[in-house]
C-alpha cells in the first residue's frame, strides 16, 4: 500500500503515542480533525496496518523475562500445543537455526524450569537455547522506516500520559516493585483491550471515579509501570520482512550503541545472558538491503563477534499484552 505523507504523519504519531488525541494530532500537522479520525479508521481499523496497544515494564511486578529458541524435529508439531502455557506471552514461528521464538515472563527458576519441561512434553524439541533479558541495547521504536517522517510531536501539558512522547521507549529501568489493587486490575483490564479509551469511558465502564482513572494512569506513567502506548504494525502490509539477529559477542562498546540508535531498520535490541549475548530485531523491504544491514553490524562489531545466528520471522501466533494471572 502506497502511503501518502499525511498518512505516514499520523501513523508515526500514533506509534509514539496512540492516546494523543485525534484533535491534538490535527493540531500538531495543521489539518482537520475530521482528517486524522478519516485516515485512522481508514489505516487501522480497515486496512489494518497496525493494531492499538500498550506496553508494561513487567520487571516492576516481579517478573524475569527469557526468550526459548526450538529447533523442531517434527515441524507439524507446533504452537498449538504450548499456546495454553501461562508463562509464555509471545510465539512465533520462525525459518533459519530455530523454529519457533517462545518468550516467557516468570518469576523464579524453578518456573523456568516448569515451563521449559512443558515445552519439552508438548514439542518435538531437536535443540533447545535459552537466554535471560538482562539490558536494552536499543529501546524498543514502533516507528518503521516507511513511515519514519520526522512528524511534529502534540503537546498537551494537561494530559500525563503526553509525556510519553519520545520515539524510542524509555531504557531507564525502575527497580521498584508493584502491587496491583483491584481498582488497578480493573483499569489494566479495559486499558488492554482499548488503548486509546477515553478517561471518562474507562470511568464509566469500570464504574470508577474519572479523577481516580486519571491519577492511577498518571502514575503508571510517571512510575514507567506504562513504557508505551503505541501500535503493532503488520510488517507485511507495508512490504518488510522481519527478522531477528542473535549474537555472541565479547563486549557492546559505545561505537556499537550509537549505531544502533541511528539505525530506521532495527527496532529492538537487549542484552542478553545465555545460549546468546544479545538480539537485535530489524525489518528489511528485500535481501539486498537486509545483506547491507547486516554487512555493517559485522564491520561495527568487528573482531568482538564471536558467532551470529539469522533468523526469519514468520508469523506471530501468540502474544499476550498482560499476564492474565496479574488479573
Amino acid at each position: 500500500m502506497e502511503l501518502s505523507l499525511r498518512q505516514k504523519q499520523i501513523l508515526e504519531l500514533l506509534s509514539i503515542n496512540c492516546r494523543f488525541s485525534n484533535r491534538d494530532i490535527a493540531k500538531s500537522l495543521r489539518c482537520s480533525e475530521d482528517t486524522v479520525d478519516y485516515q485512522i479508521k481508514k489505516l487501522i481499523e480497515e486496512e489494518k496496518l497496525a493494531r492499538f496497544y500498550v506496553q508494561f515494564d513487567y520487571y516492576l511486578l516481579g517478573y524475569r523475562q527469557y526468550h526459548i529458541w526450538i529447533r523442531l524435529g517434527e515441524l507439524e508439531s507446533i504452537h498449538e500445543n504450548i499456546s495454553d502455557i501461562s508463562s509464555i506471552i509471545s510465539v512465533n514461528e520462525s525459518y533459519g537455526k530455530y523454529d519457533l521464538q517462545v518468550v516467557v515472563l516468570v518469576k523464579s527458576i524453578d518456573e523456568l524450569q516448569e515451563t521449559i519441561k512443558s515445552l519439552q512434553e508438548k514439542l518435538d524439541v531437536a535443540d533447545m537455547g535459552v537466554a535471560e533479558f538482562g539490558d536494552y541495547l536499543r529501546p524498543f521504536t514502533n516507528i518503521i522506516p516507511p513511515i519514519s517522517v520526522q512528524a511534529p510531536v502534540p503537546k498537551n501539558k494537561k494530559n500525563p500520559v503526553y509525556l510519553l512522547s519520545s520515539r524510542a521507549y524509555s531504557s531507564e529501568r525502575n527497580n521498584t516493585v508493584m502491587n496491583l489493587d483491584e481498582v488497578d486490575k480493573k483499569i489494566i483490564s479495559i486499558l488492554i483491550k482499548d488503548p486509546r479509551i477515553k478517561f471518562s469511558d474507562l470511568a464509566e465502564r469500570s464504574g470508577l471515579n474519572h479523577e481516580t482513572v486519571r491519577y492511577r494512569i498518571a502514575g503508571y506513567v510517571k512510575r514507567k509501570f506504562i513504557l508505551n502506548f503505541g501500535l503493532l504494525h503488520d510488517f507485511q502490509k507495508y512490504g518488510l520482512y522481519a527478522a531477528y539477529l542473535l549474537l555472541n559477542v565479547k563486549t557492546f562498546d559505545k561505537s556499537f550503541s550509537d549505531y544502533l540508535e541511528k539505525e530506521k531498520n532495527v527496532f529492538y535490541g537487549a542484552k542478553l545472558t545465555g545460549a546468546y549475548s544479545g538480539i537485535l530485531y530489524l525489518v528489511s523491504h528485500n535481501p539486498e538491503e537486509l545483506g547491507e544491514k547486516l554487512k555493517n553490524i559485522r564491520k561495527i562489531l568487528g573482531e568482538k563477534l564471536i558467532s551470529f545466528d539469522l533468523i526469519q520471522m514468520e508469523k506471530i501466533y501468540k502474544y499476550v499484552q498482560f499476564p492474565k494471572r496479574e488479573l
